[in-house]
């Protein structure tokens, strides 16, 4: 096999293999090297004996056991590179991937900890409900704008770690002027430029992640990432709501040159339809996850009296869906991947990852509309669609990693883009919205256009390795 190009892989000294123009089938045929797994050849006839399912079942067992790399002599040459990280011990990935998730585990907490302290800090500045919905939806647009330029510079420059670092001293740096400001206007600008820093963590991780996970490891690593990522809420908002209530809302803010740099690379990847399609299925789930999110501190302090700290304590429901959901659904799509493997010989279809989300794209908008109609009627009651959401998510990025080799970074700021920009305006609106539809029709109307969005996941489902088979990283 004559493999000329191929994707851009950092090692831990930033160093890259920098290699263009590679066409999805090499990359993956490549990236696959080091993940072959045992898969015996039986006739058309052996497969209609009735010893079919024993063989199946012996040979689903094999995948548990990869080959070593020194078995796949075709391409043994071009992998036996110990800079290579799909080719590190599974020990330094583990440790590489614990760092990003430690990393990672701070966007949720930034997101969150705020929202048990709305109604307190609406009071404090003496602001009206639009104004106190804008400084909470401001950090979850610009969570989704700025990663574009983050991902660029990692993707585009070859490095992880100095945009880690020079982003997160952007957001430790705004964090610090938040807890300090004096009226609600530097506060909102204080946190769009602590959202702009924190928002590298995303794009970066899934980059990370796709450097040393191989296609059929990616779905438990995304798992444990996400799983450790939604805990942050759990914290979050509990420790949100206690540090308002007793210390103070202000407190929970204490908290290479020779290359050619593009800093919006990553939107040319929306001129495939499948990223597109299945970036658009994200966003409006998403929105309709963080309408639902905003709904709870203005609800349930009316409806039942319900203090900060209580609010915070309520949102461990969602938070045990966003990280049981993450972690379900990774395992899940790695075994529908790994059992599709073994059925057509050997082959790896990403599209595979999809059918995984069918149960969770449909428990979203059915548990949301089920919680505005008890929400209507005071019934006190938070429906997991959490659980859903994230199970849908961490599958459906898991595929986007893949239909996109070498540009998981970029990629994954697109996803970050759209699911956090839109509803960060959108959001805006939700007081207005709810109080012109009310609570119960505002969720059926979002939960029918979240269900409708479901036909997106099947358009790609279908269409999605012709679209592919397009696919070529470009510099």
């Amino acid at each position: 096999m004559d493999i000329t190009n191929s994707t851009n892989i950092l090692d831990s000294k930033d160093q890259v293999l920098k290699l263009e123009n590679l066409p999805f089938e090499t990359s993956l045929e490549l990236e696959k090297a080091t993940h072959e797994i045992y898969v015996p050849n039986f006739s058309k006839n052996e497969k209609n004996e009735g010893k079919t399912e024993i063989h199946l079942f012996l040979n689903y067992l094999a995948i548990l056991w990869p080959k070593s790399i020194n078995d796949n002599s075709a391409v043994n040459e071009n992998l036996n590179n110990a800079d290579d990280p799909t080719n590190w011990s599974s020990k330094k990935k583990l440790l590489i991937l614990s760092i990003v998730t430690i990393c990672g585990i701070s966007t949720p907490i930034a997101g969150t900890i705020h929202f048990p302290a709305l109604v307190v800090i609406q009071k404090d500045f003496n602001v009206s409900v639009l104004v106190i919905d804008a400084f909470g939806s401001v950090f979850t647009f610009f969570l989704g704008a700025g990663p574009i330029v983050w991902a660029a510079c990692s993707d585009e420059l070859a490095t992880r770690k100095k945009v880690y670092v020079a982003s997160l001293l952007v957001y430790v740096a705004a964090s610090v002027v938040c807890a300090l400001a004096t009226n609600i206007w530097l506060l909102i600008a204080m946190r769009a430029i602590q959202s702009c820093g924190n928002s590298s963590i995303l794009p970066l991780s899934a980059g990370v992640i796709s450097d040393i996970y191989g296609p059929l490891e990616r779905g438990r690593a995304f798992g444990i990432f996400y799983f450790v990522f939604w805990i942050g809420p759990f914290l979050a908002t509990i420790l949100g709501g206690f540090i308002a209530q007793y210390l103070g809302w202000r407190c929970i803010f204490l908290d290479n040159p020779n290359l050619r740099f593009n800093p919006i690379a990553p939107l040319k990847l929306f001129k495939y339809p499948n990223i597109t399609l299945i970036i658009t299925y994200i966003c409006i789930s998403t929105l309709l996850i963080h309408i639902q999110n905003i709904s709870i501190p203005i609800n349930f302090s009316a409806r039942y009296n319900f203090t900060t700290s209580e609010i915070g304590i309520y949102f461990i429901a969602p938070s045990f869906g966003y990280m049981f959901g993450s972690l379900f659904g990774g395992k899940y799509s790695d075994f529908l991947s790994k059992k599709a493997i073994l059925i057509s010989g050997g082959d790896y279809c990403p599209e595979v990852r999809i059918k995984s989300a069918w149960f969770n794209s449909l428990l979203i908008p059915i548990t949301c509309f089920i919680y505005g109609w008890l929400l209507d009627i005071n019934f006190n009651i938070y429906v997991l669609g959490s659980f859903g959401m994230l199970g849908a998510f961490n599958t459906l990025s898991t595929y986007l990693v893949d239909a996109c080799p070498g540009r998981g970074a970029s990629v994954m700021a697109l996803v970050s883009l759209i699911r956090f920009g839109v509803p960060g305006v959108l959001t805006i609106f939700e007081t207005s919205i709810e109080e012109s539809l009310g609570v119960r029709w505002m969720f059926t109307l979002i939960s029918i256009i979240c269900f409708l969005s479901i036909s997106l996941l099947i358009i790609v489902y279908i269409n999605g390795k012709k679209w592919r088979s397009k696919f070529v990283v470009t510099t």
